[in-house]
């Protein structure tokens, strides 16, 4: 069987150093999802996987709009995306690079980029949108909450119910998952790839291999503290795409004509 693969196309803007963590992030979800996707044209173009236009902008300086990662078009057999776009405004890279959160932040928003957050409503995964406890309710990741917490059969897992478009709806509860790598705030000093997370990927679509995430378990109440969640948001430290200051694009599903 073919290997799943992420192909990243840069553009202006990126140093050496920021595409070698393009390329790293690339290389660790390729190592979780594990099976090919059909081919298909985009605009001329065969895409064999995924492909990601990665790129630096001047979007105004820190502090500012941040950039916009998410999924630009979607197969229409099976709305995985096809293709996808990561741009950082120059300022806030650097800002990252020279904080360490760089890795983490990328990878993050690779995961939006597949799928992860950004077509769970078009998956019809995502129950209570807007609500105080929205909740995934795919059936494997269900499965592997339900080991988290230590009980038999199945727990939908909390989606995020803080902060903006950006951050509530697309993203596990912070408040539950504390540093997992697909909540919506950034928090502690590593950020683990949970079986769960990995089983919401299968849940989407694709074939994924659970043995390839990290060692991770819930969070208690200290640990939670110790990382800063439930502070006031002002002064939570937040991950790239938080409320205004990310964009998401809105994806367009290609037409049946476009599978190879």
């Amino acid at each position: 069987m073919a290997k799943f693969t992420i192909k990243v196309r840069f553009h202006k803007g990126l140093t050496k150093a920021q595409k070698r963590v393009f390329k790293k992030a690339a290389a660790r979800w390729q190592e979780l999802i594990v099976g090919d996707l059909p081919r298909v044209r985009v605009r001329g173009e065969i895409i064999e996987d995924v492909l990601i236009e990665a790129k630096g902008a001047d979007l105004g300086g820190r502090g500012g709009t941040l950039g916009q990662a998410g999924p630009t078009w979607l197969r229409p057999d099976t709305l995985l995306p096809a293709m996808g776009i990561m741009e950082f405004d120059i300022a806030d890279l650097q800002a990252m690079e020279d904080e360490g959160t760089l890795q983490s932040v990328i990878v993050h928003e690779m995961g939006h980029v597949l799928g992860l957050g950004t077509i769970w409503q078009g998956k019809e995964l995502l129950d209570g949108a807007g609500t105080a406890n929205p909740i995934f309710t795919g059936r494997r990741a269900s499965k592997e909450f339900a080991k988290l917490l230590k009980t038999s059969g199945s727990t939908p897992v909390p989606v995020e119910n803080r902060g903006g478009p950006g951050t509530r709806d697309g993203h596990w509860r912070e408040r539950v998952f504390g540093n997992e790598i697909m909540t919506g705030f950034l928090s502690g000093d590593m950020q683990p790839f949970s079986r769960m997370t990995i089983a919401s990927l299968e849940d989407l679509g694709y074939k994924a291999n659970k043995s390839a995430g990290d060692r991770y378990k819930l969070p208690t109440t200290l640990q939670l503290a110790m990382m800063g969640v439930g502070a006031d948001e002002a002064n939570v430290r937040r991950c790239s795409h938080s409320d205004k200051r990310f964009k998401r694009p809105k994806p367009k599903v290609l037409p049946k004509s476009a599978l190879v």
